[in-house]
């Protein structure tokens, strides 16, 4: 073999080498707060189970004021009158006058505060999930305002406030395609803590359970063949879904919106799938109406 040759060999195997490396390198981790990714220039990691993030990714969940003082590398943390501090580099926090033991401490790494996740959201009285299918941490807490609306008696009220409520999931995700720009939503019959929403080629049913709402069941379908489901309001072929598909013992309601005009088609979907449309009005994002004919 020729010295250029041999080199070129060996090139092309650090290239080969270099490339199953950055091939099998782990994806990064997504944390999303309310529903909103929160961006940052230091990427999440986890050590020790634990999901370490910069202090600005905590600082967006509702509730707590977060600060951090440089001097005593302390931080801070405000929920209602009660107080959490963390200091870097120590392995446990404080609240109120009771120490609690951190599994990782707090600490500084290239200029930036890195904080355990976990015990600040929960110490917010927040929830948090790690989709180990996606690789992303959700953080969620509904505001005082939706919990409110979620409990009114006009139904309306309750169903806007509970598709805003901030959603985690465990499952995976599946590529939807939605040309049309148009959505639909379903709910069992004079109920507004559990819903379907529909978009191009893909739904997904949620529940609201305590300060959130889950993800429990989602699906990918082909919108061009008829199918039989266990749906009784979706006759298309499912052609992949996780979780686990909810029994519907009554009609639900929809609402179409027509996203583009801002409007949407209503009315109601029997158990045989028959449907009854029962107008078209004016609608907000959002900002549902209530459907006389479910009093």
């Amino acid at each position: 073999m020729t010295k250029f040759l041999r080199t070129g060999v060996l090139l092309l195997s650090i290239f080969f080498l270099a490339s199953g490396a950055a091939m099998a390198a782990p994806t990064k981790i997504a944390v999303i707060v309310n529903d909103a990714t929160v961006n940052t220039d230091v990427a999440p990691y986890i050590k020790g189970g634990t999901t370490i993030v910069p202090l600005n990714v905590v600082q967006q969940i509702p509730g707590i004021s977060v600060k951090w003082d440089n001097a005593s590398k302390t931080i801070t943390i405000t929920r209602k009158g009660e107080t959490v501090t963390l200091v870097a580099g120590q392995k446990f926090a404080t609240i109120g006058s009771k120490k609690v033991a951190l599994s990782v401490s707090s600490s500084l790494e290239n200029g930036r505060v890195m904080v355990p996740l976990r015990f600040i959201a929960e110490s917010a009285n927040a929830h948090i999930i790690w989709n180990a299918n996606t690789r992303t941490i959700y953080v969620a807490k509904a505001s005082d305002a939706l919990t409110t609306q979620l409990t009114s008696k006009n139904l309306a009220e309750a169903r806007s406030a509970a598709v805003q409520y901030p959603k985690v999931s465990l499952l995976k995700n599946f590529s939807v395609t939605n040309d049309s720009q148009n959505q639909d939503y379903y709910f069992p019959q004079g109920k507004s803590n559990q819903f379907f929403i529909l978009g191009g080629n893909g739904i997904s049913y949620y529940e609201i359970v305590g300060n959130h709402s889950e993800q429990l069941w989602t699906a990918q379908f082909d919108p061009s063949a008829k199918s039989s489901n266990e749906l009784f309001f979706l006759p298309y072929k499912i052609t992949n879904q996780d979780g686990s598909v909810p029994t519907l013992n009554s009609r639900v309601a929809f609402y179409h919106l027509m996203l583009p005009i801002m409007e949407a088609t209503y009315g109601f979907i029997e158990t045989n799938g028959q449907t009854t449309s029962l107008g078209q009005k004016e609608i907000k994002l959002n900002r549902f109406f209530e459907i006389p004919e479910e009093q």
